[in-house]
């Protein structure tokens, strides 16, 4: 199932870790910069097949009306890069942290919400 990666040019390293990551255990990953139509790209996405991970952190330039346009359903994950709160429109979604961890304990989490897009025993969440 392909993997749609979402995140501000400044998070580019964490972006390339998870594509990396990702394939490594035999996922197709496609990276998407946000950009001025990042939230209709994501939106196209979620109503296929595709999962969509979305990098959030201090660094997203997003506004509330740009998240407002992305649809929550199972196949969106949020994942939280730094201490910033995931945007109010997107608090609906599965919504993960890996602020603080390490890159074991990010990776399990990772794999975790890849897996198991809503596991309600996350320690992360």
């Amino acid at each position: 199932m392909p993997v749609l990666v979402s995140h501000a040019p400044a998070d580019t390293v964490w972006a390339q870790w998870i594509n990396e990551s990702l394939q490594a255990a035999g996922h197709a990953v496609e990276m998407l910069p946000a950009g001025v139509d990042f939230a209709d790209r994501l939106a196209l996405a979620l109503s296929g097949s595709d999962r969509v991970i979305v990098l959030v952190s201090a660094e997203h330039r997003a506004s509330e009306s740009d998240w407002s346009q992305v649809p929550i359903t199972t196949a969106l994950t949020v994942l939280r890069l730094d201490s910033v709160p995931t945007p109010a429109p997107l608090r609906a979604a599965d919504c993960k942290s890996l602020h603080d961890l390490d890159e074991e304990e990010a990776l399990e989490v990772l794999m975790t919400t890849i897996q198991s897009p809503q596991n309600p025993f996350s320690r992360t969440s």
